[in-house]
C-alpha cells in the first residue's frame, strides 16, 4: 500500500489493541492494525510519522549501502568477534589433500580452509562462531550468577530472528550466537538481562533497576543493538 511518498505493508493482527508502525532491518515500512480498524488509520499513521520514517528509512538505506560495499566474505572482510577485530581469509584446503573444511585462528584473523565436505565459507564460519559463542556466553553467565543470586538451567545457542535472547520460567536460557559479534559490554548487558529474568519475570521498574545495577551500560547496549541489528544479522551474507 502507499501513502504520499511512502510504500508500506499493512498487516492485521487479532492480538493488536492499537495501530503500530515499524521499520524492519531491511527498510520495509510495516503498519500493524487491529482486525476491525479501518485501513484509513494506516495512512493516517504513516503521514503523522513522516519525519520519523524519513530519518529511519534513510539511516537503514545508508547501512545497506555500507553492507553492499564490504569485501566478499573470505576475501578480507573483517568481523569483530568477542571484541577482537578479525580479518576473514579463505583458502582451498582441498587442493592439497582430502580434508574437511574448518576454521582456525591466525594472527589478526580467522582462516577458513575449504575441504571436500562441500560446506561454504559462511557455513563453516557460522559453525565456528556458534561454538565460540557457547564458550563465551557460558563463561560470562557463570561469572554473573553469584552476584545475581540465581540458578540458571541449560544454556542454548540459537539464531533467533525476532530477539537476541530469552529466559524460560524453568530457568533455561537461550542466546543468539550473533551476540558474539557485538562489543563485550553489549553481550554482558544481554546476559545480565536474562539472568535478572530468573528473579523478576516482567519488565517492571524493579526489573530494570536490577539490570542497570549489574550492567550500568544497559541503555547504551540497547541503542547499539537497535543501530547495528542489520549489520550483525548480515555479517555472513
Amino acid at each position: 500500500m502507499a501513502s504520499d511518498r511512502f510504500v508500506y505493508r499493512l498487516r492485521r493482527s487479532d492480538r493488536a489493541r492499537r495501530a503500530r508502525l515499524t521499520v524492519t532491518c531491511e527498510g520495509e515500512i510495516v503498519v500493524v492494525l487491529p482486525r476491525r480498524m479501518p485501513d484509513a488509520e494506516a495512512d493516517r499513521l504513516v503521514r503523522q510519522h513522516a519525519t520519523w520514517l524519513d530519518r529511519h528509512v534513510s539511516r537503514i538505506s545508508g547501512q545497506q549501502e555500507l553492507l553492499a560495499a564490504r569485501p566478499p566474505l573470505g576475501e578480507g572482510r573483517s568481523l569483530e568477534v568477542a571484541g577482537e577485530p578479525c580479518r576473514i581469509s579463505e583458502v582451498d584446503g582441498a587442493a592439497t589433500r582430502p580434508m574437511r573444511g574448518h576454521v582456525e585462528r591466525v594472527p589478526g584473523g580467522l582462516l577458513v580452509r575449504l575441504g571436500h565436505d562441500g560446506r561454504t565459507t559462511p557455513e563453516l564460519l557460522e559453525g565456528w562462531l556458534r561454538s565460540r559463542a557457547r564458550e563465551v556466553i557460558s563463561e560470562r553467565s557463570a561469572a554473573r550468577v553469584p552476584e545475581l543470586a540465581v540458578r540458571p538451567g541449560r544454556i542454548s545457542i540459537r539464531d533467533q530472528s525476532s530477539r537476541w535472547a530469552s529466559a524460560s520460567s524453568s530457568g533455561a536460557l537461550s542466546f543468539s550466537w550473533r551476540l558474539l559479534l557485538a562489543p563485550p559490554f553489549v553481550l554482558d548487558a544481554v546476559v545480565v538481562h536474562e539472568l535478572a529474568h530468573l528473579r523478576i519475570r516482567g519488565h517492571t521498574p524493579v526489573f530494570w533497576a536490577l539490570v542497570e545495577q549489574h550492567a550500568p551500560r544497559t541503555r547504551e547496549a540497547r541503542r547499539w543493538l537497535r543501530k547495528h541489528a542489520s549489520e550483525v544479522r548480515a555479517a555472513l551474507d
